[in-house]
């Protein structure tokens, strides 16, 4: 009989001991939770929210589920045991993150996307009533999020979807080089002439205002928000990881941007060899009117020394004609004798046969 009580007793307690532990329960600073009464909900308890916030839910709770207790930071709450359950639900910004797509843009090129979003559950008990768990709220961002990018992205061209500067692209000093510079909002095709030369006109893709990937997620993020909205979802923002191009068509893709940089570095040297003959040019003009004006000044200087010299002579001669005409007698003889010529005189008459007229002796 006593065995008996003791496990009456026994049995008691520990009821007693699970109700005590069942009335109670924790809300971490990372949870918010839901209250239900036979699966009504009673109480909604968030974590940290703006005053602006709390208002707001509190006003959709007044219009949505009137009798709802609202609460707000994390502690120990009550509950009734076995009667009253509690759901709890993550209030940290979580991370959604799914395998790329197809998109097809507006200058029908296919692309995959891999994007990824940040979420957290603004307000749990219409998260509660719409989705449930966080995998059923997966399921609906899957919807939302992909269904917006496809939406925007097939509005937009490539370009607009990898790019969101006006900077050249990848062109730097090229575009100094040539002449004929056009502006468009699309990256077209290279264009040939007639006879399959490429021509000089070089393309820049001026991004366009309220247009780029950044504008794009911005418009992303606002639709997937108000659409996330009728869950209790709030979408912190979109992001694209990676838009790749179809693996059959990269090889195609890298073969063209080869092509382009081999034109680009041919242009390079063409025209570097052009400016080198330019500046081979300008030396050889530089050296021919150097060599031209220096021959000019020595024919100058020579004409000024021989017309000094002849003065010099001229005045010498009339000073003294004597040996003027003695001088020019010798230049003569010598000029007629030659350098292996002979004359043969007499010994007493050499030097008046040297000052003697022409003809004094014939």
């Amino acid at each position: 009989m006593k065995r008996l009580k003791r496990i009456l007793y026994a049995m008691v307690f520990i009821f007693a001991l699970l109700v005590v532990l069942g009335a109670f329960f924790t809300v971490s600073e990372t949870e918010q939770a839901v209250i239900l009464q036979l699966g009504e909900p009673i109480r909604v308890i968030v974590g940290d929210r703006t005053p602006e916030e709390m208002a707001e839910l509190q006003a959709w709770i007044e219009a949505n589920a009137p009798g709802v207790a609202l609460s707000q930071g994390a502690g120990l709450y009550f509950k009734i045991p076995f009667l009253q359950q509690v759901r709890v639900f993550d209030d940290r910004i979580m991370e959604y993150d799914d395998p790329p797509a197809d998109v097809v843009t507006r200058d029908k090129k296919h692309i995959k996307v891999d994007c990824y979003a940040r979420w957290r559950i603004q307000n749990p008990l219409l998260f509660l009533m719409s989705v449930r768990t966080e995998t059923g709220a997966i399921s609906r961002l899957d919807d939302i999020i992909y269904s917006t990018i496809r939406q925007e992205l097939g509005k937009s061209n490539l370009i607009q979807i990898v790019r969101s500067t006006n900077d050249p692209i990848g062109l730097g000093d090229y575009v100094r080089l040539v002449n004929n510079v056009a502006y468009s909002d699309t990256l077209e095709d290279i264009e040939m002439d007639e006879s399959g030369e490429i021509q000089e006109t070089i393309r820049l893709v001026r991004m366009p205002a309220g247009q780029g990937r950044i504008s794009i997620l911005e418009r992303v993020a606002d639709t997937s928000r108000r659409m996330a909205a009728d869950y209790g979802i709030w979408i912190i923002d979109v992001r694209i990881k990676r838009a790749d191009l179809p693996e059959e068509n990269q090889e195609a893709v890298f073969s063209r941007m080869q092509a382009e940089r081999n034109r680009i570095s041919n242009r390079y040297r063409a025209e570097g060899r052009r400016m080198s003959d330019v500046i081979i040019a300008d030396t050889d003009l530089q050296v021919d009117s150097i060599r031209a004006g220096a021959s000019m000044n020595a024919l100058t200087i020579r004409g000024r020394a021989d017309s000094t010299a002849a003065a010099i002579y001229a005045e010498a001669y009339s000073t003294y004609p004597d040996f003027y005409g003695f001088t020019r007698s010798l230049e003569t003889l010598e000029k007629a004798m030659g350098s292996s010529g002979r004359i043969v005189v007499g010994t007493d008459g050499i030097f008046e046969y040297l000052v003697s007229r022409p003809g004094d002796f014939l």
